[in-house]
């Protein structure tokens, strides 16, 4: 017998049942099965935070999900200790998410991860130093990276150690807490059903295991199909069981859920509340957090938007006087991504809450008296700008205008205001606000004088590209605007003249300048563009100005005295600063009535509506309205059941305007200077720490490779193979390398003659293996003799030894001057 075999089984046979092997080596009976219950069982959860507006994103949740469970599933099946596991799946976990979350904002991983870093890093500073940042990467990235624990510690619980019960009740916390403090429409049940009859069955799958290990110990035959019966038995069993459940009466559980909600507003939670919101965009729920529009911290550029008619809130208030209600304001924007410039949350719970205003900033204003009574919960309050008094208690978003943000008594620059609890369906609440009345000339004659706190960021033309800014000097050049209300004027006339209103409109393309797309492409878009585009003009040209959101004025309706402000009206529009004046209302969007002041050059045109009403977007769902107010609209018995009964939402299809003649300048634009390039320690550092992590993941690719192929070299075709069966085949295939080819005719001690005469220097080992199969092969030595054991380990420490040599002699055949 010449030929290598593996004892009982030939070589060709071992080759072909390969897979099967290591499909048995890590797949145990049921593992698939439960592989998928244990998917089901964790995307619930996460399906149901999402489904509560939660601000996470399930493109990259749900891979994680997946891709830790697989992870831990091969990790339960290794040889590492629990502790050792940990690390591992936890380096491997936030490697993942990084990746993930990078990929999301860019496909260029290096810009990507460095994007990643920036905002990880502003999320961890603001909440170390008290700041304001409801970044939802960031937030999407830590969830995340708490659902790939779960993956990792339901892999390792059901498959390593089976403690299901330590599977079930980590994300059944989450599902179950979610469920309680949410207070929206949505209906969370379906996922509470689905979890529990995952559970139930993982519970079925464990009980089988440990009876199935009885039987083995006890010697009892398990018949094949018993598994696949008892799942099916216990899924049935499982059905009733939820069923029966779900029809019990519920008996006191109203009682038990008041008294949590009195334990949600305890002074202990409260606080605990308060910094929560300063870095999670809030949802609505009872609790912490409810339903708003433009209730994030943030406001993105996106694509289509659709909004239905249903009524938000009644606003009784004075008719005299062009009104908007808004929500918040923004003035940092990057690439498509607006931000607040608030930097600290302050509480107030003194009645009214009174809001000290920025001294320069009363000229030409006139308080008036808003009641507004919402017809949906909410957790912002909407005003006429500028508010100045609140008769509720609540929190302020603010940037103290004096430069010691610790001053109590310091003036402030408002960004929102929160009330201290939800304010629900039919509740109401008052609010002076400081309108602009200003006459055009007085606007005018402002000057230029800002002060620091308005100059920096809303006078600063970073991030406005060249193209842009040429646009922004042709149209007030041709205009003739020589001062900042006149330049307003005319960048505000410029995109209601050549923009088309389209809520319709897709996407702005990966890589490209969402404003240019806007601007010089699309020429089309809604409020959000239009109000971005004026923004962004008007702050190359150095005068300060900022993004205004919430809702606009609505409908009068004449028979309540009050305003209807429907889904439909919400609106984003533009506040320009006016020394002593302060901040002044302007309104690019061709779907809006225009504002006409005292002292406007009014052409006919401009002082006729454009169209019907139409929809705009929001922020926190993405979608924005606006209408033209009518004041002869009248408001429907239907829409009086809105402060008793949850609205239905309807779509309302909008006409689009029709495009006006483009106006093509007649002067070539001046070349803008290029930006100055950026050379602060920090534009150095994060592109440094992208590489470096992005070198980091090359090497361990590469070196993920180098084990795959040192494995499919070294491993291939030696399952089942004893160790010194297994060192002589090693043997025979590394030999090939140095072109030492066997033939079949051979025996065992001829090959091994063959070996020392080319490789005198691992005779000694060549010898021990060969000498050491010999004996396995003919005398077979009794499994777990001390002989056998002692043959096992002599192979090992002469393979080592052999391939060395074997490797040594392959590296010389391509380098002739080494020589032996």
């Amino acid at each position: 017998m010449s030929t290598f075999q593996r004892p009982q089984t030939s070589t060709q046979q071992n080759q072909s049942n390969w897979a099967s092997e290591l499909w048995q080596t890590y797949i145990a009976s049921g593992d698939v099965t439960a592989l998928l219950i244990s998917i089901v069982l964790l995307l619930m959860p996460a399906f149901a935070l999402r489904a509560a507006d939660w601000p996470i994103s399930l493109n990259f949740t749900v891979p994680v999900v997946i891709i830790s469970l697989l992870f831990g599933y091969f990790l339960s099946r290794s040889r590492y200790n629990e502790f050792y596991a940990l690390i591992v799946s936890g380096l491997y976990g936030v490697i993942t998410v990084i990746l993930l979350a990078a990929f999301s904002n860019s496909l260029n991983p290096v810009r990507g991860i460095e994007v990643v870093i920036i905002r990880t890093l502003e999320w961890i500073i603001d909440a170390a130093t008290g700041g304001i940042n409801q970044d939802t990467l960031v937030f999407s990235m830590v969830v995340s990276v708490l659902f790939w624990f779960f993956g990792y510690n339901t892999a390792w619980h059901i498959f390593r150690i089976d403690r299901v019960w330590r599977v079930i009740i980590p994300p059944g916390l989450i599902l179950v807490v979610n469920m309680v403090v949410y207070a929206g429409e949505a209906n969370l049940d379906w996922y509470l059903m689905a979890f529990a009859l995952m559970s139930l069955l993982l519970i079925v799958r464990s009980n089988l295991d440990a009876r199935e290990w009885d039987w083995y110990v006890n010697g009892v035959r398990v018949p094949q199909r018993l598994r696949r019966q008892f799942l099916a038995v216990g899924t049935g069993i499982s059905l009733l069981a939820l069923v029966f459940a779900w029809g019990i009466p519920s008996g006191n559980l109203q009682e038990r859920l008041n008294n949590f909600q009195q334990f949600l507003a305890s002074d202990p939670i409260r606080q605990m509340a308060e910094f929560w919101n300063r870095l999670v965009e809030p949802i609505e729920s009872e609790g912490p957090a409810t339903f708003d529009y433009y209730g994030g911290d943030s406001l993105n550029l996106g694509g289509a938007i659709q909004l239905g008619d249903q009524v938000i809130m009644l606003i009784d208030a004075p008719t005299d006087n062009r009104l908007y209600w808004r929500s918040r304001v923004f003035e940092r924007y990057n690439n498509g991504r607006w931000m607040p410039s608030a930097t600290r949350r302050v509480a107030d719970f003194n009645l009214p809450l009174d809001i000290i205003a920025p001294a320069g900033t009363d000229l030409g204003r006139l308080t008036i008296q808003q009641t507004v009574t919402m017809s949906n919960p909410t957790r912002l309050i909407y005003a006429a700008p500028q508010p100045v008094s609140v008769d509720v208690t609540g929190r302020i978003d603010l940037l103290r205008t004096n430069g010691d943000q610790d001053d109590a008594n310091s003036p402030m620059n408002v960004s929102v205001i929160r009330p201290e609890r939800v304010i629900q369906r039919g509740e109401s609440y008052t609010v002076l606000s400081a309108i602009s009345v200003a006459s055009a000339d007085d606007l005018r004659n402002a000057g230029t004088n800002y002060p620091d706190w308005v100059a920096s960021p809303n006078a600063s033309g970073v991030g406005v590209s060249g193209r842009i800014a040429d646009l922004a000097r042709q149209i007030v050049t041709d205009a003739n605007a020589t001062n900042p209300y006149d330049q307003a004027k005319a960048i505000e006339t410029y995109l209601r003249t050549n923009i088309t209103y389209n809520e319709q409109i897709p996407a702005p393309p990966d890589g490209v300048d969402p404003m240019e797309w806007f601007l010089f492409t699309q020429r089309e878009g809604y409020c959000t563009y239009y109000a971005t585009s004026m923004v962004a003009m008007l702050r190359s040209l150095g005068v300060p100005a900022r993004m205004a959101a919430g809702f606009a004025e609505g409908e009068f309706d004449s028979q309540l005295g009050q305003y209807v402000v429907r889904e439909r009206d919400a609106h984003t529009w533009v506040e320009v600063f006016f020394p002593g004046y302060g901040w002044v209302e302007f309104e690019p969007t061709s779907a809006q009535a225009p504002i006409n002041r005292d002292g406007d050059d009014v052409s006919p045109e401009n002082n006729e509506p454009t169209g019907a009403p139409t929809t705009e977007p929001t922020a926190t769902p993405t979608l924005l309205p606006t209408s033209t107010p009518q004041p002869t609209a009248t408001y429907s018995d239907t829409d009086a059941q809105a402060l008793d009964a949850p609205p239905t939402i309807t779509v309302t299809p909008s006409p689009t305007p029709t495009a006006t003649p483009v106006i093509v300048p007649t002067v070539a634009p001046p070349v803008a200077p290029p930006d100055p390039p950026n050379t602060s320690f920090l534009s150095f550092l994060l592109p440094a720490i992208g590489f470096a992590f992005l070198l980091f993941l090359s090497i361990l690719l590469i070196v993920a490779i180098l084990l795959t192929l040192w494995w499919w070299w070294e491993w291939r075709g030696m399952g089942g193979l004893s160790p010194v069966s297994r060192a002589y085949a090693r043997l025979l295939r590394y030999l090939g390398l140095i072109g030492i080819r066997s033939t079949d005719d051979k025996t065992p001690e001829e090959r091994r003659k063959q070996v020392v005469r080319q490789i005198p220097n691992a005779e000694r080992s060549v010898s021990a293996i060969t000498r050491n199969y010999i004996k396995e092969r003919y005398s077979q030595p009794r499994d777990g003799s001390p002989e056998q054991i002692r043959n096992n380990d002599i192979a090992d420490r002469a393979w080592s030894d052999a391939r060395r040599n074997i490797l040594v002699r392959w590296v010389k055949r391509f380098i002739p001057f080494l020589k032996d």
